[in-house]
């Protein structure tokens, strides 16, 4: 069994490195992220049962909740790392081995096998483009990845419109 505060503690700890190559002294940590990424796709999913489509919002926060455990093992890598080595089984392997429990939950997420994974690897994207544009804001060159993410973003047919509402509360004055 794992050691709940430990791993609280690495994440909490653990700097999203991304902001950090970009120059962001205060770079977000992962457990920032997570944090933000679960309150994203709770409201989502409540937005989405508000329209009449049926999400289970239990599922939803839990999934967003341990999206991101396996860096509580593996750090957070820059993206020229994650593009060299099988990040999506590295972290697999951390939750087979550490957080078998948890296990199908990460898979619902990374491969978006489900309603509740599609909205928390949109949530999960949607985190990152929202604090692009306060880093942005800040002065803060983030130009590449906010049109990278909103071009993802508004490939999700089914969630786009929900897209909208979050640009417009956190990116205006930023170019998409």
């Amino acid at each position: 069994m794992n050691d709940v505060i430990a791993v609280a503690d690495t994440l909490c700890k653990t700097p999203r490195v991304g902001w950090l190559q970009r120059g962001v002294s205060e770079a977000e940590s992962v457990c920032a992220h997570v944090l933000l990424t679960t309150l994203l796709a709770g409201e989502i999913a409540a937005h989405l049962n508000a329209e009449g489509v049926e999400v289970d919002i239990a599922k939803v926060l839990a999934v967003a909740a341990v999206h991101d455990l396996a860096e509580s093992v593996l750090g957070h890598p820059g993206r020229e790392v994650r593009d060299k080595i099988r990040w999506e089984e590295a972290e697999e392997e951390v939750f087979k081995r550490e957080f078998p429990h948890l296990a199908e939950l990460f898979r619902w997420y990374r491969y978006e096998t489900n309603l509740v994974g599609r909205i928390v690897s949109f949530a999960d994207k949607l985190a990152t483009l929202i604090r692009a544009c306060r880093y942005k804001k800040l002065g803060y060159d983030t130009d590449d990845l906010i049109k990278n993410l909103y071009r993802k973003l508004a490939k999700y047919d089914d969630l786009a419109h929900i897209l909208d509402i979050y640009v417009a509360r956190y990116c205006q004055g930023v170019t998409l």
